[in-house]
């Protein structure tokens, strides 16, 4: 949030947002309600910067785009982002008020995120390359771009005989690049480019074209965080992607001008799942029987740790660890956890004496407890309760939310008890529990006698 703004400041931001909103192409469908309320709240959130936010209702920007593509095509996008959102946007019935900590990471990080770029790469930026795209107008009206760089670097892309892309240095040699810098929560270590970010970048290269400036080629960098390093991929110029922003750009734009708010992208109703049941059954059975196996496994395991245990019972290991199996390859390593009985220590132990114990220090519930109730906080209104996930759905459907961002189904998997029968049997026989014990064989032999019900099956 900005710093707050006096009254005379806060007069003269809102005629400044409210000389843009004036001038929108889409100003006729806006309600004046919905404007009022947006103008109000927008610039007491966001102060002068609020003027930011009125420019960008003019149409779609980098970040927006790859949203409506993937819309457009019928697939739901990343982080619960929606056109129809967007278009509720830019129609002023919802207004930018989140700051989440992605967002204000990625801004307050930028500078240094480039200066590491530049470092890394030997690069510069491009002064007048930026300036020119920073104010471009492309061809059409909705579209919007403000660059995050224009660099010039000693570095050129180039197209392998597999398709793939790679860069070769040029010593002495720049060339022009368009570049994005990003600050995930985590970033993946594999080549893959997440389609969005693919689509911010391919709307900035058709601004580049349309306002003369030649680039070679597009780059992502993302900050990774985890290992202090930057993550940085070449983004292949993709016809395909090229037209889908157009189209998508254009139907959602249409929208706007409309004052038609898109419908959530919703996953359809399971219905005809024959073809499904006949595809995957084998799928299905070979799953059944792994997991059966497994569960059986464990079971049997957690026998044969008793059996393993049994001897040590009475015995202190301390920090002394067994490792048990074959000289130099241990089947396993046994050692003790502490637990501790710390209501019982605090009886026994003088207090000096539990701070000559002391470790680690952690919040005391019970105190927490006794302070809100000296308080007087009723603690009873802190329970919550559980929601119907079925009502919910509806609910939110009605109310013109986004039921799939509410509601997200997990699969999960109920195997035959047949088949868990089977795959116990067949541990029973691989792994029977007179094989756990000193002297097994001996006793399978005797047990196959008939004297013991855990001899091997077959």
């Amino acid at each position: 949030m900005s710093n707050p703004q006096t009254s005379s400041e806060r007069d003269h931001t809102e005629q400044k947002v409210w000389t843009l909103v004036d001038a929108l192409p889409q100003r006729e469908a806006i309600d004046s309600s919905d404007a009022k309320t947006w103008v109000d709240e927008v610039v007491g959130a966001h102060g002068e910067a609020a003027i930011w936010h009125a420019i960008r209702l003019n149409g779609f920007g980098g970040s927006e785009i790859g949203v409506l593509v993937r819309n457009q095509a019928g697939e739901r996008a990343d982080h619960q982002a929606s056109a129809h959102d967007i278009v509720e946007g830019k129609l002023m019935r919802r207004a930018p008020l989140e700051s989440t900590s992605h967002l204000r990471r990625g801004h307050e990080n930028e500078a240094y995120h480039a200066t590491r770029f530049y470092k890394k790469h030997h690069a510069v930026r491009d002064e007048v390359a930026f300036k020119v795209l920073s104010e471009a107008k492309g061809s059409r009206a909705w579209m919007r771009y403000s660059p995050d760089d224009v660099t010039l670097k000693p570095l050129m892309p180039i197209v392998g005989e597999d398709g793939g892309i790679t860069t070769v240095h040029t010593p002495g040699q720049l060339h022009r690049w368009l570049d994005d810098y990003k600050a995930p929560s985590q970033v993946e270590s594999g080549d893959e480019i997440a389609f969005q970010y693919a689509c911010q970048l391919h709307q900035g290269a058709i601004l580049c074209a349309e306002a003369g400036v030649e680039i070679v080629g597009m780059m992502l960098s993302q900050f990774d965080w985890a290992n202090w390093a930057l993550k940085d991929d070449v983004v292949a110029w993709s016809p395909e992607i090229g037209q889908m922003i157009l189209e998508a750009g254009d139907h959602y734009w249409e929208c706007v001008l409309r004052g038609e708010v898109p419908p959530y992208i919703r996953k359809p109703a399971l219905d005809g799942m024959d073809g499904y049941i006949k595809d995957y059954e084998a799928a299905a059975q070979m799953y059944a029987n792994l997991a059966a196996l497994a569960d059986a496994a464990k079971k049997r395991a957690d026998d044969i740790r008793g059996v393993l245990a049994a001897p040590l019972e009475g015995y202190k290991l301390a920090d002394v660890k067994l490792p048990v199996g074959l000289v130099g390859r241990p089947a396993l390593t046994i050692s003790a956890k502490k637990m501790m009985d710390r209501e019982l220590a605090s009886k026994l132990l003088t207090p000096d004496q539990l701070d000559a114990c002391a470790g680690g220090s952690v919040l005391d519930a019970d105190k927490m407890k006794e302070a809100l109730t000296q308080l007087g906080v009723d603690t009873r209104p802190m329970r919550k309760r559980d929601l119907d996930a079925n009502k919910l759905y509806s609910m939110a459907a009605e109310i013109g939310l986004d039921p799939d961002a509410l509601v997200v189904e997990q699969l999960t998997f109920s195997v035959d008890k047949a088949i868990k029968a089977q795959m116990q049997a067949y541990v029973d026989e691989h792994y029977p529990m007179a094989f756990a014990r000193p002297g097994g064989e001996d006793e399978a032999s005797v047990n196959e006698a008939g004297h013991d019900d855990e001899a091997p099956v077959g």
